[in-house]
């Protein structure tokens, strides 16, 4: 998949809570490396990583996928500290890495 097939049905964001809205985003160099991004910058992580746009919700974060899977999907604890100083999500509910460093 091109960069330009992995944009399709990305919205552009049109208000000002909608650019700083977090999105889960995956490294351009990997697969099941998981990031977060602003949605005014999903080409870029929080941690500074090139990513590009996922279909993941935020409240998918940490979650292991199927079992089967050849590796298990990594989530950037970097960007995690950086979305949440205090280690919870907006809804109260806290937000865990998988013990990798971005």
């Amino acid at each position: 998949m091109n960069l330009f097939e992995s944009m399709k049905g990305v919205q552009i964001p049109t208000t000002e809570a909608e650019r700083n809205e977090l999105v889960v985003t995956e490294s351009s160099h990997g697969i099941w490396d998981y990031h977060l991004s602003r949605r005014a910058n999903i080409m870029r992580s929080l941690c500074g990583t090139p990513t590009m746009p996922t279909a993941i919700p935020v409240s998918a974060w940490g979650e292991q996928l199927d079992e089967n899977l050849p590796r298990r999907p990594t989530y950037c604890e970097t960007c995690a500290r950086l979305a949440w100083p205090q280690g919870e999500g907006d809804d109260g509910t806290t937000r865990q890495g998988s013990g990798r460093d971005g």
